[in-house]
């Protein structure tokens, strides 16, 4: 209890002081006391603040390792960069390829000959003419050296359509630019070559397939003349005025002898899971080591380790007691925090249902625990020993992660709810793709005639949509060529990301949804060539789901993804081919990243255990809060209470003191007995 001082009584008390000091003494054990309750519950949401940030950093490292293709990890190395580059992903074989590299891809460059005199420009505006360019892209036949096309002299690519593009400035600028604005994989440039301006044609895809066939309507009535006009810029073999510069032509390489050709220097399928980029011909060799990348594996884990010994070390400080300063952690025998410790403990301690025999618990690959606090001692020779040895054993220690020995099957991924173990695979039906098959017996009109039978409508996977045929007669492999292109291209279906194949056999087309599964359909809706191209009664083939059983039970079947149900729920294979029948055993384990994983999403969720306990010491807070005004009112009450009694005594204090003053006074002026005026009387 604090000392209580005053300057005085009567007249010169000092009241307010007087009870300015009595509030203070009397509300000061229970200020201190919700003092204490407010600084202990806000200690604690700031430890729990610093506890739900090293879970978050945790769950941050656990990402990658969650997942199999972390630990899946290619690289490729060439033995020459000079020659060859690659890059590997996940799903890339360990082998050594030897590169024979005989020539490069090359694009197609096209350039106005400045022999013909109507081509000999002297300025960037001379006018050539008006009208329209069309490009067409394909195989082009031709012979450089004898400025002569051989039959066929081109062949449509059937992955592209053909562009025209329209002339309204006929200046040479002019055209130029209208080709490079109208973006159709052509670059058209000017150069001056001392004498005259010469415009080029540069395709901008590499490949045999991209080479040009080019075609004008001019409007000077002259399409096929040297004399002037866009007939200046044709490139066919009815009428050929620009020279080739570059022909168009495919990579061609061999693979450990195996004869590969590409029309774009960078494979991406040559090798499963490798992009070869080739930058050097003339039969230049390189040799090209696809391996397991030890170095991202081993940093996943070592980043796994230094994470959970951050979570580890922020729990043992939290929880922490020291007898010699007797000072305790802010979480010291906190019930939630021995909780979420004794499940990680547990957790990283048991062994991986499910794993290969002799990699079931962390020690096997080289980490231990410090048994004097909890954190994790990594081996790095151990590791990287095991990494080389047996990869999928690792994979399967730490990621979801389903093995199987069918090159045909894959394992696509799996949810929270699927049990580890090994399950039998049963395939009984493979995943199709719907086609629109030609009635048997009628080949395909050939001659393709503007408003007459150039116009067909389709659904393809379920979306409808329209394409026109470019008019003009065909050969079969040149009006496959086109149907493809035209349908492929068309806005509707490039969209809805829908895509089709065309084939023929004798002359009669099937088109076939490049989708697998229930989904996959293709039907022909109408158009005035339809009949002309299917006949009358074409036939519809709807694709089928992959069926089969995962592990004994009926599994869901989606295009060629199998998901099991039961204990295999969520257990996603993709089914790419085979036999039908037995398929063997996909062996799945859920390893530590992935339990670890699942308890921190549980743990971290919005309205998770965090959550909760924030919420309640924010509660607290508010209760101390409503306690403080509580406090406060009785206060006021008090003060005005020993105000009005020390006012009161104040004024009794200043009575006595009248009366005290007028009785001394009085007093005063009474005679005293004995003296002299008394003596007189």
């Amino acid at each position: 209890m604090p000392t209580i001082t005053a300057s005085g009584l009567g007249s010169g008390l000092d009241i307010t002081s007087l009870v300015t000091q009595l509030v203070a003494a009397e509300g000061q054990p229970a200020t201190q006391r919700l003092d204490r309750r407010e600084a202990q519950a806000q200690a604690k949401l700031t430890a729990y603040g610093t506890l739900k940030g090293a879970f978050d950093a945790f769950q941050t490292s656990l990402g990658t390792l969650k997942s199999a293709s972390s630990f899946l990890s290619k690289s490729a190395t060439s033995s020459d960069p000079t020659v060859a580059t690659a890059k590997a992903t996940s799903a890339a074989v360990p082998g050594t390829f030897n590169l024979d590299i005989a020539q490069l891809a090359k694009a197609q460059s096209l350039v106005s000959d400045s022999s013909l005199p109507a081509a000999q420009f002297t300025s960037l505006t001379d006018v050539v003419g008006t009208g329209s360019i069309t490009f067409k892209f394909g195989v082009t036949n031709y012979d450089a050296v004898t400025d002569t096309f051989t039959t066929p002299s081109f062949e449509p690519n059937p992955n592209k359509v053909a562009e025209t593009v329209q002339i309204t400035d006929g200046s040479l600028s002019g055209i130029r630019d209208a080709i490079n604005q109208a973006d159709i994989g052509i670059t058209a440039a000017t150069v001056f070559d001392g004498t005259h301006y010469r415009l080029t044609f540069s395709v901008n895809d590499t490949g045999k397939a991209n080479g040009l066939e080019i075609t004008v309507a001019d409007d000077d009535g002259n399409n096929n003349d040297a004399l002037g006009g866009l007939s200046l810029f044709s490139f066919n073999r009815t009428s050929s005025n620009l020279l080739e510069t570059n022909a168009a032509q495919d990579a061609a390489l061999t693979v450990n002898g195996i004869a590969i050709t590409s029309a774009s220097n960078e494979l991406s399928n040559t090798l499963d899971g490798v992009t070869l980029n080739l930058l050097q011909g003339g039969n230049s060799t390189a040799t090209l080591t696809v391996a397991n990348d030890a170095n991202v594996i081993t940093g996943n884990i070592r980043d796994f380790v230094g994470k959970y010994n951050a979570l580890v070390g922020t729990i043992n400080d939290l929880s922490s007691y020291d007898p010699a300063t007797n000072t305790a952690g802010t979480l010291n025998g906190d019930s939630i925090l021995r909780s979420l410790e004794s499940q990680l403990s547990r957790m990283v301690s048991n062994p991986v249902a499910g794993a290969t025999q002799g990699f079931s618990i962390l020690a096997d690959i080289g980490i231990t625990r410090n048994s004097r606090d909890g954190t994790l001692v990594l081996d790095n020779v151990k590791l990287e020993s095991v990494i080389a040895s047996n990869p999928d054993a690792v994979t399967g220690m730490f990621a979801a992660f389903g093995q199987i020995n069918d090159s045909l099957i894959g394992y696509s991924g799996s949810t929270a709810g699927t049990q580890p173990g090994e399950y039998a695979v049963n395939i009984s039906q493979l995943a199709s793709q719907g086609a629109l098959v030609a009635q048997a017996g009628v080949a395909a009109n050939l001659t393709i005639t503007a408003g007459v039978n150039d116009s067909l409508s389709l659904s393809v996977d379920g979306v409808a949509a329209a394409v026109t045929l470019q008019a003009g007669t065909y050969t079969v492999s040149a009006l496959v060529a086109e149907l493809q292109s035209k349908i492929n291209a068309t806005a509707a279906f490039k969209k809805s990301d829908v895509s089709i194949a065309v084939a023929e056999t004798a002359g009669e087309l099937t088109v076939t949804s490049n989708r697998f599964g229930s989904a996959s359909k293709v039907s022909v809706a109408g158009g005035n060539a339809a009949t002309g191209l299917f006949g009358a009664a074409p036939t519809a083939t709807d694709g089928l789901d992959v069926q089969g059983t995962i592990g004994g039970f009926d599994a869901i079947g989606s295009g060629q993804t199998l998901k099991g149900t039961n204990v295999a729920t969520g257990l996603a294979l993709e089914i790419k081919g085979g036999a039908l029948g037995d398929r063997g055993l996909v062996n799945f384990t859920r390893g530590y990243a992935a339990q670890l994983g699942d308890f921190l999403s549980g743990v971290l969720v919005t309205d998770g255990i965090f959550t909760s306990v924030t919420d309640g010491l924010n509660q607290r807070i508010e209760r101390i809060n409503a306690d403080r005004e509580i406090l406060a009112r009785r206060l006021s009450g008090f003060e005005d209470r020993v105000r009005r009694q020390f006012s009161a005594m104040d004024v009794l204090v200043s009575q006595l003191q009248a009366t005290s003053n007028f009785l001394n006074n009085q007093l005063a002026s009474l005679p005293v007995i004995g003296s002299t005026t008394s003596n007189r009387k």
